[in-house]
């Protein structure tokens, strides 16, 4: 099993990249929520991987982050979410938003990922309703009001411009680093910032 690879980004593809891991070059297929956090070519790059392989496909899927892949590998476990649509609530929900999605049983965020429907929201709740419960992501899920100063920076981020997944992204990694108290404008301004990186 690939758990990571880290390497120089040689090469950026819109659904992939090749990570150059001492000579040899790794095709790793990635979410949009990795893809707006990726390096200039040549820089070094470290993704967290799946090793996915059937009887006449192989391939390795690659995340900035832990939380990502756990969410990736999570949606697995439920018949009829395969690796594609896997991929897709990755780039569509942060990991706090798929956890408190689950966890109340709100069928309106999982259906804003393209593919899900109303019965396969169904059906990843109660597949997964007693397993988010255990998992512990790097950004937490917010029991307080703060999620409002979340939601209200997407908007703001969407409104000039980023894409719905990259805001919220950026917003959730700005959380991180201002911590639970944050204001809304400071988010924004942070969050703005590594989105223009």
């Amino acid at each position: 099993m690939i758990a990571f690879v880290k390497g120089i980004l040689a090469a950026n593809g819109s659904k992939q990249v090749i990570v150059d891991v001492n000579g040899v070059g790794y095709s790793v297929e990635i979410p949009e929520s990795t893809k707006t956090q990726l390096p200039d070519i040549g820089s070094d790059i470290t993704l967290y991987t799946h090793y996915h392989c059937r009887e006449n496909e192989v391939k390795l899927y690659g995340f900035s982050s832990q939380d990502d892949l756990t969410i990736f590998e999570t949606s697995l476990v439920v018949k009829g979410v395969g690796p594609s649509l896997a991929l897709n609530i990755v780039s569509k929900l942060s990991p706090p938003d798929f956890q408190r999605a689950i966890r109340d049983a709100d069928h309106a965020t999982l259906m804003r990922v393209p593919r899900v429907n109303k019965e396969l929201a169904q059906l990843m709740i109660m597949k997964l309703k007693n397993t988010v419960r255990k998992i512990h992501f790097d950004a937490k899920v917010d029991e307080t009001g703060s999620q409002e100063h979340t939601e209200a920076g997407v908007q703001v981020l969407v409104g000039l411009g980023a894409s719905e997944s990259a805001a919220e992204r950026a917003i959730v990694d700005a959380q991180k680093i201002l911590g639970p108290t944050a204001k809304r404008e400071e988010l924004v301004r942070l969050a703005l910032a590594r989105i223009n990186q």
